[in-house]
């Protein structure tokens, strides 16, 4: 994974150097109207990534397929309209692993923007219909993580392979 990073930072005019402990994510300006985020880890490393897309996930197990089915009834039968309406919603997505019953889903929003004004006016629209949905869950509960969201491969349209070296054989 440094390999690809190395390659990324190496073709990127936004590389800086850093000298921070730990995982640090900090707003470092605009770009396009996009958030950009500085991911630092480890000694003197640090990559400036473009916030084109901000997703929030909310994950938790289930026992049953009907289960999950449930949850997806709540959450994505009366929660996606609503999602619809609010500026920048890019799409919700849904997991279902049928092995290990992990049940996860996502909802993403272009730029870093409008995913703040819906954490800010509209997450609690969605906070009940997972309150609600919880009872279907094993853990009786979801955890959720925000991330910033980015698709590569030929549906993405192949950004990270044209980012990488061709000499960097972890590209492929």
């Amino acid at each position: 994974m440094l390999g690809r990073i190395g390659a990324l930072a190496r073709r990127s005019a936004m590389y800086t150097q850093s000298r921070s402990f730990g995982i640090e994510i900090k707003q470092v300006g605009e770009w396009k109207g996009m958030g950009n985020h500085e991911f630092s880890w480890g000694v003197g490393f640090s990559l400036i990534l473009r916030a084109s897309q901000v997703a929030r996930m909310a994950s938790t197990k289930v026992d049953s397929e009907e289960a999950a089915e449930a949850i997806d009834d709540i959450i994505i039968g009366k929660g996606l309209q609503r999602l619809k309406e609010i500026k920048g919603f890019a799409g919700i997505e849904r997991y279902f692993c049928k092995e290990h019953f992990d049940y996860k889903v996502v909802v993403t929003f272009q730029g870093l923007d409008n995913f703040k004004k819906y954490m800010e006016s509209h997450e609690k629209d969605m906070e009940d219909k997972f309150v609600e949905a919880a009872s279907h869950s094993t853990d009786k509960g979801f955890e959720f993580q925000n991330f910033v969201s980015s698709k590569f491969g030929s549906f993405g349209g192949g950004q990270a392979f044209r980012a990488l070296s061709v000499d960097d054989f972890t590209a492929f």
